[in-house]
């Protein structure tokens, strides 16, 4: 049984946080992260978070890590969501097409990615109308990059005023121009409940002189 597409960006309220122009739902989404750090996980989750309550989302990984109680505090209703461990990284990545074709949004951790398999998600996340994300440690450019993923990040974890803050630098996109962002997660407890607000701003300038060297 397939799942309805998702609502779009503006429809979610993800409209204004994303720079604008940047497809988000019927796309793939490539998020890189140095070695030992989990800030790429924790801006998917973020991001999934905004598609609303009602769109399930698949979790797969050859060596799953995630501590669901860390995705609530994100955002992410850990009740949304479909854990799956995978026996290696074909089957998690086959695992995320099946489930963007169906319709549900989904994250899938993988080392090694073909420009074959990158092309066969992005179609399968426009055939469902769905939004996946690739969460991968490797640097900002590789020999198999593709340009079948709707956009490419790499998320670093930066030293700030909020209770966790991110340097999300766009590394490529579809419709829109690379740039450096820093994203600032704040919890703050209203009427028992735990929400969070979200800025993606341009870096000040310790971070662009960090960047820069």
């Amino acid at each position: 049984m397939f799942l309805q597409p998702h609502t779009t960006p503006a429809e979610s309220g993800w409209a204004g946080i994303l720079p604008a122009g940047l497809a988000f739902t019927q796309a793939v989404h490539e998020c890189r992260a140095p070695e030992h750090t989990a800030g790429h996980a924790a801006f998917a989750a973020v991001l999934l978070a905004k598609l609303g309550e009602t769109t399930p989302v698949l979790w797969v990984s050859a060596n799953p890590c995630l501590y669901p109680p860390g995705l609530a505090w994100l955002g992410l209703n850990p009740a949304r969501c479909l854990f799956a461990h995978a026996k290696n990284d074909a089957e998690s990545l086959g695992t995320l097409e099946v489930a963007l074709r169906g319709g549900m949004a989904g994250v899938a951790e993988c080392g090694e990615l073909s420009r074959l398999a990158a092309r066969r998600l992005a179609l399968a996340a426009r055939q469902g109308g769905s939004t996946g994300f690739l969460l991968r440690y490797a640097p900002a450019t590789t020999s198999s990059d593709s340009t079948a993923f709707a956009t490419r990040w790499m998320i670093s974890p930066l030293q700030g005023r909020g209770e966790m803050r991110l340097q999300a630098e766009l590394l490529y996109a579809k419709g829109g121009q690379p740039g450096v962002f820093v994203l600032d997660i704040h919890r703050e407890a209203q009427n028992g409940a735990a929400p969070f607000s979200l800025t993606l701003v341009p870096p000040g300038p310790a971070e662009q002189q960090r960047r820069t060297g």
